[in-house]
């Protein structure tokens, strides 16, 4: 009987997982990064940041991700992501009764634009900014400071990720 009754638990179990992923392909669940470049995109130059900045870096790793290529070379790209600004800050948050900073807001924002070779606008001029508020330890400066690089790190990808989904859905029009 036990037997049974496990099989049956099991089985239920599966029907509803499957009924589940039905139900989310049909209404046009798609994972994150899943979504395809506008057919411009193939091969992307990116101009506005040096090859050596991490938001260049982020850039190439998503384009590249959702099967572009990204080239160094101009001319031969079909189309070009312009960085137009890209901004990173830190601004003091809470202070103490002494005056002392006890929590930041690190910022990112960036601005950017997709054109295709020919000089037609594929994705219009757009603004992309996130940030997060980090505590600051006076006694343990060093994590404080690491801590900020990873969040830095982060906030970069997330405004990427971000433009890429506004890349994404102007491939889909």
């Amino acid at each position: 009987m036990r037997g049974r009754a496990s099989l049956s638990v099991v089985t239920v179990r599966c029907l509803c997982v499957a009924v589940v992923s039905l139900l989310l392909g049909a209404c046009g669940f798609h994972l994150r990064g899943s979504e395809s470049l506008p057919a411009d995109m193939s091969v992307t130059f990116i101009q506005g940041t040096t090859e050596f900045d991490p938001l260049y870096d982020a850039f190439r790793t998503s384009l590249e991700s959702h099967g572009a290529r990204v080239t160094l070379n101009r001319s031969e790209a079909t189309a070009v992501l312009s960085v137009l600004e890209n901004n990173a800050s830190t601004d003091v948050q809470t202070v103490n009764l002494s005056g002392q900073a006890l929590e930041y807001r690190l910022s990112r924002n960036i601005q950017f634009e997709v054109t295709a070779a020919d000089g037609r606008l594929l994705v219009e001029r757009q603004s992309v900014t996130q940030s997060r508020v980090v505590k600051f330890n006076v006694k343990g400066l060093l994590g404080s400071e690491r801590e900020g690089e990873a969040i830095r790190a982060e906030l970069t990808r997330d405004v990427v990720n971000l433009a890429m989904l506004r890349i994404t859905a102007a491939g889909r029009r």
